[in-house]
């Protein structure tokens, strides 16, 4: 009874600890097919090895204790590890994304890196239990066979136990820690019986249960103690923690610069996914922006897919408090908080809807003005919510003149010189077909916060008609300052998809690269490109003859000289702008804008000049302490728009709507 009992814990504790593996990488690194896959593998792996190691020590008559040695270490390593060291652990295998930072790699072994380390050890050890006891009991009466049978039947029962317990009752009720907790306890109750069965020494059963109560003790209180490590404020510790189906859930509270009490809503482990101003729900720019062309249009109903704490909703209702808005969230943990920490979540003009995005649009019937998508799983898209089938579902839903908005974290870099190759892979344009292959007639992208915000519109609509919806409630004083600031800016930063990018592979159900779904691949991809372009014969002839006349090569010239400087990342971007290249940058653009065409200002801007450049060249091309040229100008309209975006980036929209009102008043074109 006792190895039977013993088998069906090797097996439930196998699925416990590959289910609780689950949890830890999806909140860390993401649910992308990748990481499942590199998790399965490593666990195949070890299991493999396990199987065949205990195979072979049990041949040389091993007796019970070396089984319950090698659990007994299997249980060490989990309180340690998991335990008492998770957090730093953690930390350790999420950054190494700095080191592996573009391509699969990038995707793969960071993860890897965190299941050898979690999980690899004691996979391998809980897999010498088949053998060993086959082994013990190879001289059963019923012959090898059978007991072979009997005992993997029963292992395979604490399996399913072991899959099925976890997910549905221990992990979403009472959370990892507390799951391997259980994990710890239980194979530590069978291996304290099996020492008293096997040598009847109660000093064993002492000292087994004394590690077990310092375990329980000591766990929860280094746990704790990591995560209260000097936090530079208050503001850095979490109002609200916890775990839920689909992940760990932080909300904090602070104070903006302004006073404004402002609320941050992070499920995965530093990766922000909804900020929310409670007192001013259209401040935030990065979130208002995903409203203001609905808003812009009139429109009345609007469907949320991926409400998060509720920031598109509240901004919605501040600018229309008539709206009807049906909110899709899919974590009943997160629209709880949405209701308790936003009010606008609890207004009765909000349908409230708990489900899967893609399942929704599914089932639904109604039919909407203006669909917002801004689903994620940590910083990734779900393959399932970003191809073409999926937008043919939203687009049953839009009304005849209706709008889909989508944040896709992706961003187009657009400098390229044509010299590349091959040109770097860029995944938001195989949205761009996607979207238009299911039968959105026009499509435009802003990269203002370079996060790739797509306005899909179910009938053809000119640009001219988009660009003027916005400028006239920019223009209008009766509306929202920060509302207005939204407007104007993406009036001016709106970039039109040009219709012949459906003619690239869409991505559909059935191809998805996923591991390139991701904002920080693209850009390093493109810095290596244009360093490798940079050898090209014809680079003098193409890009550098053009001097300070082009902004796109003057661009590719400097994003080529940080592809080149052996750091080709963020942070190669960030030293080569705090040195003599970035000076030259600015100083570059400043000279380009002097005498830049006025009828593509703008465009030449939302495509070649990013947001992240405008911030470090903020002295040199700003309209700080200089005499403005008048705003028709090209340069004094440069200078306007560099302020604004300064002001609009740090979510100062009132301050920045003098600047973007004169900016427009004088370009009639939009």
């Amino acid at each position: 009874m006792y190895l039977h009992g013993l088998a069906f814990l090797g097996g439930f504790n196998v699925m416990l600890l590959e289910m609780c593996a689950f949890r830890v990488l999806q909140t860390t690194f993401g649910s992308s097919i990748y990481v499942t896959g590199v998790l399965l593998a490593l666990v195949m792996i070890a299991l493999s090895a396990g199987y065949f190691l205990g195979g072979r020590f049990s041949q040389r008559n091993a007796p019970l204790e070396f089984l319950l040695g090698v659990i007994s270490l299997a249980v060490v390593y989990v309180w340690v590890t998991g335990g008492l060291l998770s957090e730093p652990l953690l930390d350790f295998s999420f950054d190494l994304r700095k080191v592996f930072s573009s391509g699969l790699a990038g995707h793969l072994m960071p993860p890897a890196v965190a299941t050898l380390i979690f999980y690899m050890g004691p996979m391998l050890a809980l897999s010498h239990v088949s053998p060993f006891l086959i082994r013990l009991l190879a001289t059963h009466p019923r012959g090898v066979g059978a007991t072979a049978g009997n005992l993997m039947a029963v292992s395979n029962v604490g399996s399913i136990v072991g899959t099925t317990l976890p997910s549905f009752v221990l992990i979403p009720l009472l959370g990892v820690p507390t799951t391997l907790g259980i994990f710890i306890g239980s194979l530590g109750l069978i291996v304290v019986a099996g020492l008293v069965l096997v040598r009847k020494r109660a000093p064993v059963t002492a000292l087994a249960g004394g590690v077990l109560l310092v375990a329980v003790v000591a766990t929860p209180l280094l746990r704790d103690a990591w995560a209260a490590r000097a936090p530079a404020s208050a503001a850095e510790r979490p109002v609200f923690e916890s775990e839920s189906l689909y992940g760990n859930v932080k909300i904090f509270r602070s104070q903006d610069g302004d006073g404004d009490e402002k609320l941050e809503f992070m499920p995965s482990r530093d990766y922000v996914h909804s900020t929310v101003y409670p007192g001013q729900p259209l401040k935030d720019q990065f979130t208002t922006a995903y409203a203001n062309v609905g808003l812009s249009r009139g429109a009345g109903r609007y469907l949320i897919l991926g409400t998060a704490l509720g920031g598109v909703v509240s901004a919605i209702l501040e600018a229309n408090p008539q709206a009807r808005i049906t909110a899709v969230e899919i974590d009943p943990l997160v629209m709880d908080l949405a209701q308790r920490y936003v009010p606008a979540m609890r207004s009765p003009n909000v349908r409230r809807v708990v489900e899967d995005a893609r399942l929704f649009l599914r089932e639904d019937t109604q039919e909407y003005d203006y669909i917002v998508v801004d689903i994620f799983s940590g910083e990734q898209l779900p393959a399932h919510c970003v191809s073409q089938e999926f937008f043919s579902l939203a687009l049953a839903r839009l009304a005849p003149d209706g709008v889909l908005q989508m944040n896709t974290n992706l961003w187009d870099f657009h400098i390229t010189t044509g010299l590349e190759q091959p040109e770097p892979f860029v995944p938001v344009r195989h949205i761009h077909s996607a979207l238009l292959r299911a039968g959105f007639a026009s499509l435009y992208q802003s990269d203002f916060f370079e996060h790739g915000h797509l306005y899909a519109f179910r009938q053809a609509t000119p640009e001219a008609e988009v660009r003027g919806a916005l400028a006239r409630g920019a223009l209008d004083p009766s509306v929202e300052p920060n509302l207005r600031a939204s407007y104007g800016m993406t009036a001016l930063a709106l970039v039109p998809i040009p219709d012949a990018e459906r003619e690239l592979r869409p991505f559909t159900d059935h191809w998805l690269p996923e591991h390139l779904l991701h904002l920080k691949d693209n850009f390093d991809l493109y810095l290596r490109a244009l360093a490798r372009a940079r050898q090209s014969p014809e680079w003098k002839t193409r890009v550098e003859a053009a001097g300070d006349t082009q902004l796109r090569f003057i661009s590719a010239r400097h994003y080529a000289d940080v592809g080149a400087s052996g750091a080709p990342s963020y942070d190669g971007y960030r030293a080569y702008m705090k040195g003599e290249g970035g000076a030259d940058y600015c100083r570059d653009v400043l000279a380009w804008a002097k005498q830049a065409p006025a009828n593509t200002l703008f465009l030449d801007l939302s495509r070649y000049l990013h947001t992240r450049v405008i911030h470090a060249c903020e002295h040199a091309l700003s309209s700080q302490g200089t005499e403005l040229p008048g705003a028709g100008t090209p340069e004094g309209a440069f200078r306007r728009y560099v302020s604004a975006a300064l002001l609009v980036d740090d979510n100062q929209g009132a301050k920045a709507v003098p600047l973007l009102e004169e900016i427009l008043k004088a370009r009639a074109v939009l």
